[in-house]
């Protein structure tokens, strides 16, 4: 009788803890549809330590989460917590959806994160989103196809970097036909993101081109400038002069699926590359450090998952708790054991050296620190890519690069007029 009633007052006891209060806050929270069983464990611990607060979690798929969150963020009931990609920060901020939060967070708890991801997080000099995750590239490399073809090894150790020039050279001579049938069997360069702002703007910015005008709202003049056009025709050569790009792979994981299966010898790539081509065991490979046009700037692109509160919200205190947890040292530190991505904050790379003092890693940390450059701010920056994700894409499939950045930069200026 008396272990029944033991059983009793435990299962008692762990109801009370685990179940949430009477009266509980609701916090409807729009989410990466990352898998639901790893999102649970990362939120297990905020769970537990705030029984006061029901998490209403919404998983949205990457490809509908942009489009739910513009009609959701219109609407008259926006969710009180969500997800922002970094560049979406001055668009939502300056359509009035987004909490400024200086007033929340002081500058010991801003010197956690990198200063690029802060960077990303302000509109206007006022602080809109938390950082949450960011990411560098590199030019990832198969060394048994440059053993294989007596080609000499890329550098692997940070701050030491090729320019694009000698990896066009490289690359021709790793794109192999074998058969003479023009389609090689293996490409000498891959672009894992081949046709997104993301990873082809860094191109002209290293020659000294800017993405925008300093304000954000202007673009003729600077996707159009010398620089993008010099930069935009080396890209164009890549695919259609000297082929040893392979066009048409758009999708990030089929990029991957070349370069592991060993049908590329060398793929401009982001950090979570790390994590998947362990998938590919056969393999060995390399990382170096992102490349530069000769003469040009040395930068690497960045940018992540950052955490926003709507401005509408009723539940501010229990919004803020949630942003603190979800951008705290311990549950960035579980999202990057669980997803391999790169987080924004400096003390979980200290805490977890044995994750991080991969070779690999230590080259893109310090890209991170060093060299790390955002994509534009601009309130207008769905519009921006989408635009310059078509004339890229064009490019690459033989048009002529002046005149598509000309009629980019003339339709990217008709989008951007609104927020003038």
């Amino acid at each position: 009788m008396r272990r029944f009633t033991a059983l009793i007052i435990a299962a008692a006891a762990l109801v009370a803890v685990s179940a949430p209060a009477i009266g509980a806050t609701t916090l409807e929270v729009v989410w990466m549809g990352w898998p639901k069983n790893l999102v649970d464990m990362q939120l297990e611990d905020f769970r537990r330590a705030n029984p006061d607060i029901v998490l209403d979690v919404q998983l949205v798929p990457f490809n509908q989460l942009f489009q739910t969150l513009e009609v959701r963020l219109a609407s008259g009931r926006p969710p009180d917590v969500f997800i922002v990609d970094g560049p979406m920060t001055a668009s939502y901020a300056e359509r009035g959806y987004l909490m400024p939060l200086d007033a929340h967070l002081d500058s010991r708890e801003l010197s956690q994160w990198f200063p690029a991801s802060v960077e990303a997080c302000r509109y206007k000099g006022k602080l809109y989103t938390l950082p949450y995750a960011t990411s560098s590239v590199g030019l990832y490399f198969n060394k048994d196809i440059f053993r294989r073809y007596n080609v000499e090894l890329l550098p692997e150790d940070p701050g030491h970097r090729l320019a694009w020039e000698q990896v066009a050279e490289i690359a021709k001579r790793l794109t192999i036909d074998a058969s003479g049938d023009g389609q090689p069997e293996v490409w000498g360069l891959i672009i894992e993101q081949c046709d997104r702002p993301y990873q082809v703007v860094p191109f002209a910015e290293s020659k000294g081109g800017r993405p925008l005008s300093p304000d954000g709202t202007t673009s003729e003049g600077y996707v159009n400038s010398p620089a993008f056009v010099e930069a935009a025709t080396f890209y164009w050569k890549l695919f259609n002069d000297w082929k040893v790009s392979p066009k048409g792979i758009m999708q990030a994981p089929i990029a991957r699926e070349y370069f592991g299966n060993g049908k590329a010898a060398m793929m401009l790539g982001a950090e979570w590359n790390i994590a998947q081509l362990r998938n590919f065991s056969d393999s060995e490979f390399g990382l170096s450090p992102h490349p530069y046009f000769a003469g040009g700037r040395a930068l690497t692109p960045t940018g992540g998952w950052h955490v926003g509160i709507s401005s509408k919200t009723a539940k501010r205190d229990a919004a803020l708790r949630f942003a603190k947890y979800i951008t705290g040292h311990d549950a960035v530190a579980t999202w990057a054991k669980l997803f391999g991505n790169a987080p924004a904050r400096r003390d979980v790379y200290a805490s977890m050296k044995d994750v991080f003092a991969n070779p690999m890693w230590q080259t893109l940390i310090y890209e991170m620190e060093k060299t790390a450059s955002p994509r534009p701010v601009t309130p207008g920056y769905l519009e921006y890519e989408s635009v310059l994700k078509e004339a890229f894409s064009s490019i690459q499939y033989g048009a002529d690069p002046a005149a598509a950045l000309d009629s980019a930069a003339k339709q990217i200026d008709r989008e951007l007029r609104k927020y003038r």
